[in-house]
């Protein structure tokens, strides 16, 4: 019987032991003298399988009315910032945009400023070839 029990708690330490032969030790543990260590070790075991077997339950407080109202107040200030967060972001995207829509529009102003600005230097040159007519008195023969 001592052998039996030795081989069980041999297998049982190594992790090689069935349920069977759990149930078996424990059985031979509590019919043989001695081992008093490894007694009390499965006599702890089996009593935390019975204590936490026992579903543990949690009373919850239910809800008064001040608290019930404080969520929907919560939740209306989370939705509140939220929106001004986003009307925020829009109106700087917005602003955004319209800068950029303004510099386009300078930029197509002097592009086409300088155009004419040289265009009108041309014309500054050919208007000294009439100068020819004045210094020679040159009068056009009919």
């Amino acid at each position: 019987m001592k052998d039996k029990l030795s081989e069980l708690l041999n297998k049982y330490w190594e992790g090689n032991s069935s349920l069977e032969e759990e149930r078996q030790l424990r059985k031979l543990l509590s019919h043989t003298e001695g081992m008093e260590q490894e007694k009390s070790f499965f006599l702890g075991l089996d009593k935390l399988s019975k204590n936490s077997a026992e579903p543990i339950s949690v009373a919850q407080k239910p809800l008064n009315a001040f608290n019930r109202w404080l969520r929907y107040a919560a939740a209306l200030v989370i939705l509140l910032v939220s929106s001004w967060v986003a009307y925020d972001s829009y109106q700087t995207y917005q602003q955004r945009m319209a800068y950029e829509q303004v510099m386009q529009a300078f930029m197509l102003i002097q592009d086409n400023l300088q155009k004419g600005t040289s265009k009108i230097e041309i014309m500054e040159d050919l208007k000294y070839l009439n100068t020819t007519h004045e210094l020679f008195n040159v009068d056009e023969v009919k």
